[in-house]
């Protein structure tokens, strides 16, 4: 990685006394949510030195400090590589120290699992001797799971037939897997400004290039779309329209009529990330699904959000004269997800309305009580109310995200900062925060977050008051 790429991340904001120490924490975040990947080449000590404007000697110090905490590896010849150990990182905080029980993570928005759900799995071992019978390969999907999520569709008023459904190793699985089938080295896509940082990953793994819209005060300005389209061709767009990670916004039907024809006329295919559409928590009327504007579609779901992260169970909706090429695409990677997961993800889709009932009940609850306690404890900190999802989508009144989330982890509060979230830089005001944990959790959270934000408090700042922009970005 170059010295300005690394500076870029780093972000702008003055380094707080002493400068080594804050140099540190934000180079072990960027580690630690996945944004310097293990293996990174960092540039030698005086690029970066000069790229920031700081002595060699604070650079030295700071790679110093990260051979100490064993997350970067220097070796005569090779330069110094960033090492990720397993047990303090492993993609996204999502893996914490053993060593620290009463740590709180809230980098992932995914609940435990709920109760209720042991009985889906009692019920596909009941039924997994005729299962076995089988050779277990399913490349498209379990037969009457893909009868259900079909049907599921088709309720929305989206015509929907089994065989445009491919059964996929979570949401994740099947952006990989669109990814992989429809994109080449050097593929234009277009993406929100904030967006899901994963997909992002994904898409530039096969060689796509990223083209973010501007930040506006949604993520879907028709206006910039159309100038974006105007300065060359692109191959995909990814969007969430529905409960946008991270914002929490729906987009219109207006809009969704707009983007489909803007993308139509320019022959750009749309990867629509439906993941959280399920998650309804004020039960408000959500415009018809993207694909009933755009037949060219392809729609992700997931039963993640609505059931369990655990069950690894996702899907692609697919034009009926696509669905060969993922299949033939799928042979190089994964040949189906798994059989037995498939049969209690067909248990949940038939019988679980009522786990998914109390999973909103819990997820409005959890939502209500982190957005009143967020009002109590940092008043001045705004925030969304979104309709549905699992996230606050916050707004500082200075550019320190960054440097809270390190502050945070010393208080054994681990959290993403925003610019994780944004394709090319910013961010640096913006912090999601998910409502999956427990009540008691969440309050225990807002607080070691107040005394984090309490600590930094008193470091230069841009006193100007967060505006709606930065409730996008």
């Amino acid at each position: 990685m170059s010295a300005s790429r690394l500076a870029d991340l780093i972000g702008d904001e003055p380094l707080r006394s002493p400068a080594y120490r804050d140099l540190y924490e934000r180079l072990r975040v960027l580690v630690i949510d996945g944004r310097l990947p293990d293996g990174t080449r960092l540039p030698s000590e005086r690029e970066l030195a000069t790229a920031l404007g700081v002595s060699r000697t604070t650079t030295t110090r700071v790679y110093a400090e990260l051979r100490d905490a064993d997350l970067l590896a220097s070796r005569q010849g090779s330069g110094s590589l960033i090492q990720v150990p397993f047990s303090t990182s492993s993609i996204s905080s999502l893996i914490l120290d053993p060593d620290s029980p009463n740590d709180i993570a809230m980098t992932y928005s995914a609940p435990s699992g709920p109760g209720g759900l042991a009985s889906a799995f009692t019920a596909a071992a009941e039924r997994l001797p005729g299962l076995l019978a089988t050779t277990g390969y399913l490349p498209d999907g379990l037969p009457e799971l893909r009868e259900a999520i079909a049907q599921a569709h088709t309720d929305e008023g989206l015509a929907t037939t089994p065989d445009q459904i491919i059964v996929t190793c979570g949401a994740m699985g099947a952006i990989n897997l669109t990814a992989q089938t429809f994109l080449n080295y050097g593929s234009r896509v277009i993406v929100e400004g904030a967006s899901f940082p994963h997909a992002y990953d994904a898409l530039t793994a096969v060689g796509g290039r990223l083209t973010p819209l501007p930040l506006a005060h949604d993520p879907w300005d028709v206006d910039a779309l159309r100038a974006t389209l105007s300065r060359g061709s692109f191959a995909a767009a990814y969007l969430i329209p529905d409960f946008h990670n991270p914002t929490g916004a729906v987009m219109s039907t207006a809009t969704r009529e707009a983007w489909a024809a803007e993308l139509r006329r320019h022959d750009v295919l749309p990867i629509i990330d439906e993941t959280l559409r399920p998650v309804n928590l004020d039960d408000i009327e959500l415009p018809p699904p993207f694909a009933s504007f755009d037949a060219r579609a392809i729609t992700l779901g997931s039963f993640s959000k609505a059931f369990w992260g655990g069950l690894r169970i996702g899907w692609a909706r697919v034009p009926s004269q696509r669905a060969m090429a993922m299949l033939q695409a799928r042979q190089r990677i994964d040949l189906g997800a798994s059989a037995f997961e498939q049969l209690v993800a067909a248990d949940l889709a038939r019988d679980g309305a009522d786990i998914a009932t109390a999973r909103l009940t819990e997820a409005r609850q959890a939502r209500d009580h982190l957005i009143a306690l967020l009002s109590r404890t940092l008043p001045e900190v705004r925030s969304t109310r979104p309709n549905g999802g699992l996230n606050l989508w916050l707004a500082f009144p200075e550019p320190v995200t960054t440097r809270l989330v390190a502050c945070a982890a010393q208080h054994g509060l681990h959290l993403t900062p925003g610019a994780r979230f944004l394709a090319r830089g910013g961010g640096e005001r913006n912090l999601r925060l998910p409502y999956t944990q427990r009540l008691d959790v969440l309050t225990d959270a807002v607080e070691r977050l107040a005394r984090a934000y309490a600590e930094i408090d008193s470091a230069p700042k841009d006193t100007r008051s967060a505006s709606s922009l930065d409730l996008i970005a």
